[in-house]
């Protein structure tokens, strides 16, 4: 069994738009066209059983509409969504409460380089800590996004800095920490027990050897398998981790308990 804990599709009305957009900005070409019916097709060729979409809300006023889409699209076999809340959301909390006991998602998604809002700011921890307490995972974009690359505002500093608001929480630093942000990883993220990762746009794309060490130094049991889609292929994804030297129980973990047991499905 294979669950990809990053993905993202669109609408099928915006994802051509939406693509075609991020391609631009972020000078990389998509491996896919960001629809739900291409995130399924690219999931069955490349042998994963359950895609977890990780939406955004861009914008305070974006947040309800993307939560009613992610619950739309968390009840098609194969897709597990989470939901998306901007801190400066008026009524972030009772839709937080929506999104745990009416959607009943299994967390969030943030991106603090599209949300515009640094990941330290008093309104993202608090937004964030309201959501750790009802039980939500958090999945947070971390280090370099290609759309955004002079203007960082996730770093695993930032992430370190508001941990204390954030213990007992279950967090997801996506892009093995932060992407091309190795160093600060190592010496900020690996031993919290709040934090996993995942592998998403990092192996193939990161200088190897210092993947290799934070791999080294992260509990196996917080890693998880992500590929991004779609930002990369699927199938590439799948057998770079296959080859990276992982021990087999180690790429069990990775590719499927670890996730089987945050999300809690048994």
């Amino acid at each position: 069994m294979i669950i990809d804990f990053h993905t993202h599709c669109f609408p099928d009305a915006l994802a051509q738009h939406a693509v075609s957009s991020l391609e631009e900005t972020g000078g990389t070409k998509a491996y896919a066209d960001g629809t739900v019916s291409d995130l399924l097709k690219t999931a069955h060729r490349a042998n994963i059983d359950i895609s977890v979409v990780q939406p955004i809300a861009v914008k305070p006023q974006n947040t309800p509409t993307i939560n009613s889409v992610a619950s739309s699209n968390n009840q098609i076999g194969g897709i597990i969504s989470f939901g998306s809340v901007h801190p400066y959301y008026s009524d972030y909390k009772e839709e937080l409460k929506k999104i745990k006991y009416t959607y009943k998602l299994k967390g969030i998604k943030v991106h603090p380089d599209f949300m515009g809002v640094n990941l330290d700011d008093s309104k993202m921890a608090d937004m964030l800590s309201y959501a750790v307490g009802l039980g939500l995972i958090i999945t947070i974009h971390m280090g370099v996004d290609l759309s955004h690359k002079n203007c960082v505002h996730s770093t695993p500093k930032m992430l370190y800095d508001i941990l204390p608001k954030l213990k007992g929480g279950k967090i997801v630093a996506a892009h093995s920490g932060g992407y091309l942000y190795s160093d600060q990883v190592l010496k900020y993220l690996v031993n919290q027990p709040e934090i996993y990762i995942d592998t998403s746009y990092s192996i193939g794309y990161m200088e190897e050897s210092k993947l290799r060490k934070i791999y080294s130094a992260m509990n196996p049991e917080h890693i998880l398998f992500g590929t991004d889609t779609p930002w990369t292929d699927r199938t590439e994804s799948v057998n770079r981790i296959n080859g990276f030297g992982f021990s087999e129980e180690d790429k069990m973990k990775i590719f499927c308990k670890n996730a089987l047991k945050l999300l809690e499905i048994f």
